[in-house]
């Protein structure tokens, strides 16, 4: 399976738990929510860099 679709998936899974996180903390940007969601970004961006590179291709 290629990358960018499995990076595109963590970085699904890893938004799904920051928004969880999320509604645990009463919905403020806790250190933990926020260290999701900067994974989840990160995951995101890699995955939507191999896509643009693919493309180019």
């Amino acid at each position: 399976m290629a990358a960018q679709y499995i990076l595109a998936a963590l970085a699904a899974v890893f938004l799904a738990a920051a928004l969880w996180r999320l509604t645990r903390d009463g919905f403020k940007l806790a250190p933990s929510s926020r260290t999701w969601l900067l994974v989840a970004l990160i995951f995101a961006t890699v995955s939507g860099w191999l896509w643009w590179t693919q493309a180019q291709r």
